[in-house]
């Protein structure tokens, strides 16, 4: 996370314009989310989990696994840096495709910015020659589609058949405050959607998991930005407020020159919200870092919540020593039904004494052992276990 954190800063601000819109934002009384910082979990304990370790071979291998879609039979995985490629297994880890397309022209991108799934099309986000392409559920290519702006942007989410979100790149604003989603009318290329307020220079920090879609509802989760908002036809709506107590990257701090922001981070306790808005039939989940007392006087920490729908309680997990002991479970990445999905990477397997390995295969029967040992990450499938 300090790796992370401190790239963020040294970002170089790209220079883009400013369009006029309609905007559309719905005045509610959303639901305030108190984050009890002193009733933090010390690790995870499930109700049912499953392995689902991955194939490996030379067209196979992972990098690193920065978003994952999990679609009736398969598992879609998007590593954005390393291999620059979008992987398929089958839920049991077969390894089935990998869209590798590199390069300029038609069905070709400089790398899969973002993924996403809609009307059983893969969807594969190119911010450098500013498309979107799209590919069958086999990976063949079937056509392009430009992004409706000329200003730059994150990424994005298919709302429906005529409507997609775009997470516009707020960096250029600096400690001015912008919207950052405008809604695309897919037929006329047009928007008068917009909204999600905050200072621009807070888009220096990107998380590929802001978007959630489930039961039809998107929702959007923008880190520094402590509320969750709901994005439909008929507007954006502020649906809930993550209240991380006096030590949050306020306003105040946000609109300090990305230099002095940092001084601060290095000089004080802070919390702010990181994304990764992850849904599913029961929970919807996000993550938050924190330190207590300066970055440069203590480890800062991420951690993981779940804010159970029906019940409006909230579990909170680190992100790290969170499983059997000392395994780094991460994620969730993908919720559906009542399962979530994350991994472990293969560092992570290896650190099992042997006596928990064979428990944990011992209680996955029909896992692929072969693939275990195989050097990929292990998708792990679970669902929480409440007191």
């Amino acid at each position: 996370m300090k790796r992370t954190l401190f790239i963020a800063f040294s970002v170089s601000l790209l220079v883009v314009s400013c369009k006029e819109s309609v905007k559309e934002e719905i005045e509610t009384n959303p639901l305030e989310l108190s984050i009890a910082m002193e009733e933090i979990q010390p690790a995870y304990d499930f109700s049912k989990s499953e392995l689902i370790p991955l194939e490996s071979n030379d067209l196979s291998l992972v990098g690193a696994i920065d978003k994952m879609i999990v679609e009736k039979d398969k598992i879609f995985l998007l590593d954005k840096e390393i291999t620059k490629s979008v992987f398929c297994f089958s839920t049991v880890g077969k390894f089935l495709f990998k869209i590798n397309n590199i390069g300029e022209g038609e069905g070709k991108f400089s790398k899969p910015f973002d993924l996403n799934l809609f009307n059983e099309s893969i969807q594969i986000l190119d911010v450098i020659q500013r498309k979107i392409l799209v590919f069958d559920l086999k990976g063949n290519f079937k056509n392009e589609k430009p992004v409706p702006f000329e200003e730059q942007i994150v990424n994005f989410f298919p709302i429906d058949q005529d409507l997609t979100a775009y997470h516009m790149d707020g960096r250029s604003f600096g400690s001015e405050e912008t919207d950052f989603i405008r809604v695309s009318d897919n037929r006329d290329s047009t928007f008068s959607i917009q909204g999600v307020s905050d200072i621009g220079s807070t888009d220096a920090y990107q998380i590929p998991i802001e978007f959630s879609g489930h039961n039809g509802n998107v929702r959007f989760l923008h880190a520094w930005t402590d509320t969750i908002y709901n994005i439909s036809e008929k507007g954006i709506e502020a649906e809930f407020i993550l209240n991380f107590g006096a030590d949050r990257l306020d306003e105040k701090v946000k609109k300090l020159p990305l230099m002095d922001m940092r001084k601060y981070i290095m000089e004080n306790p802070y919390v702010f919200n990181a994304a990764n808005l992850v849904e599913n039939e029961e929970y919807l989940s996000f993550q938050w870092t924190r330190s207590k007392a300066g970055y440069a006087n203590s480890e800062d920490q991420t951690y993981v919540s779940y804010f159970k729908k029906s019940t409006g309680a909230l579990f909170h997990f680190p992100l790290v020593e969170n499983w059997q002991g000392n395994l780094n479970l991460q994620g969730p990445l993908y919720g559906a039904e009542n399962w979530f999905f994350g991994y472990l990477n293969y560092e992570d397997w290896t650190k099992l004494s042997e006596e928990l390995r064979d428990e944990l295969i011992k209680q996955n029967p029909k896992v692929n052992t072969e693939y275990l040992d195989a050097g990929n990450p292990i998708v792990v499938k679970y669902r929480l276990k409440e007191e």
